[in-house]
């Protein structure tokens, strides 16, 4: 009983000491212009476009400029492809490296989605080559553009 009472009078002295050090840090860095909290929490969004029996979902982690997500493209009665991708963020456009999984295969397609303020995701898909050991459009002006709404993540099931 006399080493709990101790070691709990010792770990509020601590818990007291730490308070003011943070509090100070946090005073010092906001009233210091100089010096901008970055750090982002990740943000989730979801999208999803049903055309006729086709479905494509797409799922996007946001931390800073990091890109995450999981994109399923899952046309009716076609084969379908899905996998994970990765990426870079910058003024509304990502270009990621997605690990398409299709046909018995996984292969890297180089996907350039834009992100269209709070509504929704686009980006072009069409024929591709093999450059560097990735999929990338062969014209990448062209093809089909997907548009996808923005949905709530809660109804939109992945995987």
């Amino acid at each position: 009983m006399h080493n709990y009472l101790i070691f709990g009078l010792l770990s509020l002295t601590f818990a007291c000491q730490s308070r003011p050090s943070e509090q100070s840090t946090t005073e010092t860095s906001s009233t210091n212009p100089s010096q901008t909290d970055t750090s982002t929490a990740p943000d989730t969004l979801c999208f999803r476009q049903i055309l006729s029996r086709d479905t494509t979902t797409l799922q996007l982690i946001t931390n800073g400029n990091q890109v995450s997500g999981y994109l399923d493209s899952n046309p009716y009665e076609k084969d379908r492809a899905r996998g994970p991708f990765q990426g870079i963020l910058n003024k509304g456009q990502i270009h990621a490296d997605w690990q398409r999984s299709g046909e018995g295969t996984t292969q890297p397609y180089a996907l350039d989605f834009t992100l269209k303020g709070d509504s929704g995701i686009s980006w072009l898909e069409g024929e591709r080559i093999e450059k560097d050991g990735k999929w990338i459009l062969k014209d990448p002006q062209s093809g089909y553009r997907y548009m996808l709404p923005k949905v709530d993540c809660s109804t939109t099931p992945l995987r």
